[in-house]
């Protein structure tokens, strides 16, 4: 993993696997077993942990262009990334109930 690229090319290539990613579920094959559809969750779950981190770093690089005068008042986009990140860590601890779940599936 190369961490010296541009932050928001990095968002951009996330967004799209995540498009890739939906796309594939029109796909008959894409969940063939309950192996397939946990690793699935799995993977999700592992990407929303790193989101809401992300979204933290995003909002500290709003905050030091603010405070240099950059942006102007960029409360109510602190404030809407606050709220974003909040409800990351909500998404991020369901996705890890449905990944507990998912490891009972098929389990007798």
């Amino acid at each position: 993993m190369r961490i010296d690229r541009d932050p928001a090319l990095i968002a951009y290539q996330a967004a799209d696997e995540c498009r890739a990613l939906a796309a594939a579920k029109t796909k008959p094959a894409a969940y063939p077993d309950v192996t397939a559809a946990r690793a699935v969750i799995e993977g999700l779950h592992l990407a929303c942990r790193q989101l809401p981190v992300a979204v933290e770093q995003a909002s500290a690089g709003v905050r030091a262009l603010e405070e240099q005068g950059v942006c102007g008042d960029a409360s109510a986009a602190l404030r809407a990334l606050l709220n974003a990140r909040e409800a990351l860590v909500v998404a991020r601890e369901e996705l890890r109930t449905a990944e507990a779940a998912t490891a009972r599936l098929g389990v007798q």
